[in-house]
């Protein structure tokens, strides 16, 4: 994140504008970058959804995956993708808190009706 700011800040600097004019901080850097990642997920999610056909297959397995909130945990998580003709597209991966099938296909639906 700081080779950002440095980066940033000598683009400006070359290009010949004053660096006060800029809002360029750690945290103005990290906030525009997760603004621009759930603007590109709902447009692939948009794009996705008005090309999918009538008929596709549907993938999901459990997994025990590192937790991403802590360092040394691990959590149950459900990958699901959905496959047509030869395209694939991943389409979630719900936490779970049990692995039970009731769990798992709630999660399933609810990330399908997404």
């Amino acid at each position: 994140m700081r080779d950002s700011v440095f980066i940033l800040e000598a683009t400006i600097d070359a290009l010949g504008c004053n660096i006060d004019e800029f809002p360029i901080s750690k945290s103005s850097i990290q906030r525009i970058r997760t603004e621009k990642r759930k603007e590109l997920a709902e447009n692939i999610k948009i794009d996705f959804q008005n090309k999918i056909p009538d008929v596709v297959t549907s993938h999901s397995d459990g997994k025990l995956l590192s937790a991403l909130s802590a360092r040394k945990s691990k959590e149950e998580r459900l990958p699901i993708v959905i496959s047509y003709g030869l395209k694939e597209q991943l389409i979630a991966v719900p936490r779970l808190d049990n692995s039970t099938g009731k769990e798992q296909a709630q999660a399933f639906w609810k990330a399908i009706l997404d």
